[in-house]
């Protein structure tokens, strides 16, 4: 979606989404980009349960002014959390994220980093939605090829085995 750049306006979109009963997964706000509208774009992704909320919700937002550039629905989507030990940061966590985006069905959603002291390791937790068990499976194991070309440590969860 796309905002107006003025204070309050992502809180403002995010009320329809609670009110209808979604569950916001990941926000990813890009204050540093401007769309050629000179708005902000914000990629939110969210649960619901049902299609007709979703369309309350969507109806909401354009009431407000919102402007939807873009619907992905994922209907029936995995999600998979990793965990990254290393040098995140010096081995381009932003390299990683666009080779896991570059694999069809499977999205990074979410990434939370705990840095070290200059020059220590760092943490990451990052979420992957694939679109299924095979996406799933094939994300990880591409993601365990990064992790060792990278000398980064590689966790997964156990349902991700």
């Amino acid at each position: 979606m796309e905002l107006e750049d003025v204070p309050g306006q992502l809180v403002k979109a995010l009320e329809p989404i609670s009110r209808y009963g979604g569950n916001i997964q990941s926000i990813m706000h890009q204050r540093e980009k401007k769309t050629p509208l000179g708005r902000l774009p914000v990629m939110l992704i969210f649960e619901i349960g049902e299609r007709a909320r979703l369309n309350r919700i969507l109806a909401a937002l354009r009431a407000m002014g919102v402007r939807i550039v873009r619907i992905g629905e994922r209907e029936g989507a995995v999600r998979t959390t990793v965990l990254l030990i290393g040098h995140i940061i010096h081995t381009d966590v932003r390299d990683t994220i666009d080779r896991l985006n570059a694999l069809k069905g499977v999205m990074v959603s979410d990434l939370s980093l705990a840095m070290g002291a200059p020059g220590q390791e760092s943490a990451a937790r990052m979420t992957i939605m694939a679109d299924d068990e095979k996406h799933k499976n094939l994300v990880i194991s591409s993601m365990r090829r990064i992790a060792d070309r990278k000398d980064l440590l590689m966790i997964t969860s156990l349902e991700a085995e």
